[in-house]
């Protein structure tokens, strides 16, 4: 179910309509820091126990939401929403890597989205209803309910299967749920290998640099205020150098893995991940309020133009996964979804607002064309990641890949929401003022704050609306500017993937790993073993610890 109409309900009732990207940046900083963490405790206490937990950090979170009565206990709500979709959405990858081959994995990597094929099209009409007939607070309440209880199945086909192995004796060796979970060791390991010092440096340097773009703005700036520049100054002069530093220097398990980086199949992998994601975040941050306030559709039909996107990226997605399992490559399609992607933001620049059916055809033809290109570059970007190492690094490389999307839809977001704030309140009152509408200023202020209340009153045909529209297409160009010289870049990188031929293993074979270049050495030079062995001293092993526990 969308929740777009809801958020949109809500942050308007506060009115902080404009803060819409600031909740899209706090969902990114929050995921790029927390799934490699979900990724590693998926392989020390198992799958089923991080999809407990997102489980029940989900009904937290809805219930919050539900229950704010502001913006900040909304945002409370929102971080536990996103701690729960974040690691949702990284096991359920694993879970796929864990089970599929390499040119098959694209086709299943859409299968847990396949739900979106149908609420694309009904969830409008459903938030509709609601918000008509309850309350934005029930379109939160209600997952809180259905979200658990759907996810039982799926916990007990993996219950099932672990009881099954067990009793094969095929995990012999493998400790148990309650004897990682009683492992002081096990934790520590943990704490370690995922990096938690780097995450908590890369989540500061993230949200200290990218949430001030965002609030900077508004009816009265705030740039020369200190509230504005120390988090700013703080995060690109402190934090974000610390990170760097950390990673070459102090992480025994760093989560940039600069061997990789060495290639340029996975910097190029990586890159078109943040980069495709900037793209679908910056012209989706504002979407809705520009379909509701300058195409004047109604909530239903703005949700479902919304929805495209995803709904286009899912089927025609599914679609090129059958084609590349026949192909057995994966490039000639991500270098077509970074055309298709330029293509899209032109059309976009060009269908900004309007209210006949060609203007709507328009945005629609753009929001179909954003979605094939996401179908043919997301997922096919992450298989290629995962194709080229090892199955037991699966698991924290795809973490990785998702940080950087996250990353990319921070940036994203920041960017539309630092065009919006910046540019969007002088628009409305020099539109207004153009028109010579009287007390331009309140009325710019009050569009600005709450247009979900203040399209009601003042319907499409009226000056006062026609001024604002106007000021809503100028602030869409520069956002829509902005995108096209993303994707252009993301056009250019997918050229430099590799573009082996995929098998029936769940990795390439070592002669593909070799030529591109990820094959692990199977010997260290004397200064790493070295090093490596320093480590384990000063960090006893996850075994050892539970000798003491059964003891």
């Amino acid at each position: 179910m969308s929740r777009t109409p809801y958020q949109a309900a809500a942050v308007s009732s506060w009115n902080a309509a404009a803060q819409t990207s600031s909740l899209g940046v706090i969902r990114a900083v929050i995921a790029a820091s927390s799934q490699p963490i979900f990724a590693k405790l998926s392989d020390f206490a198992g799958r089923p126990f991080v999809i407990c937990v997102a489980t029940v950090f989900y009904a937290i979170g809805c219930i919050m939401q539900a229950t704010a009565d502001s913006f900040p206990n909304y945002t409370g709500g929102f971080v536990f929403y996103t701690l729960a979709f974040a690691g949702q959405q990284i096991i359920f990858f694993v879970l796929i890597a864990d089970t599929t081959s390499t040119r098959s994995r694209l086709m299943f990597s859409f299968v847990p989205s396949l739900h979106l094929t149908i609420n694309a099209w009904v969830g409008g009409t459903i938030a509709q209803k609601v918000l008509a007939n309850l309350s934005w607070s029930w379109g939160f309440g209600l997952p809180a309910i259905t979200v658990p209880v759907l996810t039982v199945p799926l916990l007990c086909v993996l219950w099932a299967g672990a009881r099954r192995a067990y009793a094969q004796g095929r995990l012999q060796g493998v400790p148990r749920i309650r004897t990682v979970l009683r492992s002081r060791s096990g934790w520590r390991d943990l704490f370690w290998q995922a990096d938690v010092i780097g995450l908590l440096l890369l989540a500061a340097a993230l949200a200290l640099t990218l949430l001030p773009l965002t609030f900077g703005g508004g009816n009265k700036a705030r740039w020369q205020q200190p509230r504005q520049i120390v988090p700013l100054v703080v995060g690109v002069v402190v934090c974000l150098p610390a990170f760097i530093l950390w990673q070459w220097r102090g992480a025994r398990h760093p989560i940039v893995p600069f061997r990789l980086l060495k290639q340029r199949h996975v910097l190029c992998g990586l890159a078109i991940g943040c980069l495709c994601a900037v793209a679908s975040a910056s012209q989706g941050s504002y979407l809705y309020f520009t379909l509701l306030v300058s195409f004047g559709r109604s909530v239903e039909s703005a949700t479902r133009i919304q929805n495209i996107y995803s709904f286009t990226q899912t089927t025609f997605g599914l679609l090129v996964g059958f084609v590349v399992h026949r192909v057995r490559r994966l490039k000639p399609f991500v270098c077509a979804g970074g055309l298709v992607f330029v293509l899209a933001y032109g059309l976009l620049y060009r269908y900004r607002g309007g209210h006949s059916d060609h203007e709507v055809a328009g945005i629609i033809g753009a929001e179909v064309l954003l979605g094939m290109a996401g179908g043919m570059v997301y997922f096919p970007a992450q298989a290629a990641i995962q194709a080229v190492v090892k199955h037991e690094h699966v698991a924290i490389v795809t973490a990785l890949y998702t940080a950087c999307f996250q990353v990319g839809a921070a940036l994203g977001n920041s960017m539309s929401g630092a065009i919006w704030t910046n540019t969007m309140p002088n628009a409305l009152r020099n539109g207004l003022e153009q028109a010579n509408i009287a007390n331009a200023t309140a009325l710019a202020k009050d569009v600005y704050g709450n247009p979900v209340a203040w399209i009601k009153r003042y319907p499409v045909g009226t000056p006062e609306r026609h001024a604002v529209e106007g000021a809503y297409r100028d602030v869409q160009r520069s956002i829509c500017i902005a995108g096209m010289c993303v994707t252009a870049l993301l056009a250019v990188l997918a050229w430099g993937l590799s573009n082996p031929l995929l098998g029936d293993g769940q990795s390439l074979d070592d002669a593909q790993l070799g030529e591109i270049g990820t094959l692990e050495k199977p010997t260290a030079v004397k200064g790493q073993a070295d090093r490596k062995a320093e480590v384990e001293d000063k960090a006893p092993t996850f075994v050892e610890d539970q000798k003491t526990v059964r003891s």
